[in-house]
């Protein structure tokens, strides 16, 4: 493995928030992954990427600078970090012109979705650990995903932030097998290791939850698996778990897992040539041969065994300081329906859109819809039904809809896979 320093222009990728992840605000202070996981999107070239990205890690040595410097553009000072404070008061030219106390907080994310913040090289770097420093230095509630057991090495600093604002540790967990495991995450922590690191963390009062992603056709995506990856994970006290299935963009992300796969198991592998024959440009794979080869999705059954469990199936959201909390739990509210009724029971398309656009709405708007009386609900720009749901959370807290639909999504999914 070789590590070598980086200096980059720009560190902070903005997003959406959505029911799989609540955070806006991503950055990661590596390019590269020591793991290796030869099923990994970050090797497309759709990323941008170095060939050699398993074995050669750059280290963007100036992210802290860049991290501090987006902070201050918005307005916000160290709480904690005492001498930085003094400084930008002696120097009042260095504050910028946003009021903190005002600005809205998000939820950071450190890490990007492909490179994982807590591979080996941290170990000695300790990148990740001097941003999560800033994370608490500026109070931001964190958000993590990660396949190494080493971020228990920063449990103390997590706890701090956790305490003063929120911190949710998440790993990622697609194999219950550790043959399978080590084939295809070769050197991440092993499924034991990571199950015991939310239990830790758990037991600690720090969220975490699981994602099962991506879940490999007819090996991962099993019953077998799936179930016994949900029941480890109620086991440790994770607070929600999500599956879903795998992507394989045409190109080196798709020709080493293939050839992988071929190695290991010769037995699937013509139906993978089946299912990812079609070279969708975006990795998707072909939804006429799933069909024809009876594939299950990987979230149905994730669903069916997370609802049987108690497992929620996806994180509650935490609401960051300075923002409307009504609000942002309606929207949380509105795109779990929009999940449930998109992705599981298939409903029609306007009906999905209409909750959908209703989501944006609550998540944008200055209004505080706590403060909505009575008649002010038919001036909400959408359907009767969205409407309704609208007015019941805001004057209970609560949705019956919404536990109808979660209730009837399970049935529909047992019905529909299990009842033959």
């Amino acid at each position: 493995m070789k590590i070598e320093e980086k200096t980059v222009k720009t560190l902070i990728r903005q997003g959406g928030p959505s029911v799989f992840s609540w955070s806006e605000i991503y950055l990661n202070p590596y390019q590269g992954c020591y793991h290796n996981c030869m099923y990994c999107d970050g090797k497309s070239e759709h990323y941008h990427m170095h060939e050699d990205f398993g074995d050669r890690i750059f280290v963007k040595e100036n992210a802290p600078a860049l991290f501090k410097k987006y902070l201050k553009s918005k307005g916000f000072q160290p709480v904690h970090n005492k001498e930085q404070s003094a400084i930008d008061e002696f120097f009042p030219s260095l504050k910028d012109i946003p009021d903190s106390k005002t600005t809205p907080k998000s939820i950071i994310t450190v890490g990007g979705g492909v490179c994982d913040v807590y591979q080996q090289p941290e170990k000695t770097v300790k990148m990740t650990q001097e941003l999560l420093e800033i994370v608490y230095d500026y109070q931001f509630p964190l958000w993590i995903l990660t396949k190494n057991d080493l971020v228990l090495r920063d449990i103390d600093l997590i706890k701090k932030i956790n305490k003063e604002s929120y911190a949710c540790v998440n790993f990622t967990i697609t194999l219950h097998d550790e043959k399978a495991q080590k084939i295809f995450e070769p050197r991440a922590s092993t499924t034991p290791e990571r199950f015991e690191a939310i239990r830790i963390l758990r037991k600690e009062g720090i969220h975490s939850g699981v994602f099962c992603y991506p879940s490999l056709p007819f090996i991962g995506n099993t019953d077998k698996n799936i179930q016994a990856i949900y029941q480890s994970a109620k086991a440790a006290n994770a607070e929600f778990i999500y599956a879903n299935g795998l992507t394989l963009k045409p190109g080196r992300n798709k020709d080493e897992f293939m050839s992988t796969l071929k190695q290991h198991y010769p037995e699937v592998y013509p139906k993978y040539e089946l299912l990812y024959g079609n070279n969708n440009k975006y990795g998707q794979l072909d939804m006429e041969q799933a069909q024809k080869l009876g594939l299950v999705w990987s979230l149905h059954r994730g669903y069916k065994f997370g609802y049987e469990l108690g497992l929620d199936y996806t994180a509650k959201r935490f609401v960051p300081e300075g923002r409307i909390k009504t609000n942002l739990l309606l929207s949380e509210l509105l795109w779990r329906i929009v999940y449930l009724k998109g992705s599981i029971l298939y409903d029609p398309r306007y009906e999905v859109n209409a909750f959908n656009e209703a989501a944006k709405l609550a998540e944008n708007s200055k209004r505080d819809f706590g403060e909505l009386k009575d008649n002010d609900f038919s001036d909400i720009p959408t359907n009767n039904q969205v409407r309704e749901v609208i007015k019941e959370f805001v004057k209970t807290g609560k949705s019956d809809y919404l536990e109808t639909l979660e209730k009837k999504s399970y049935e529909h999914l047992v019905d529909k896979y299990y009842s033959k």
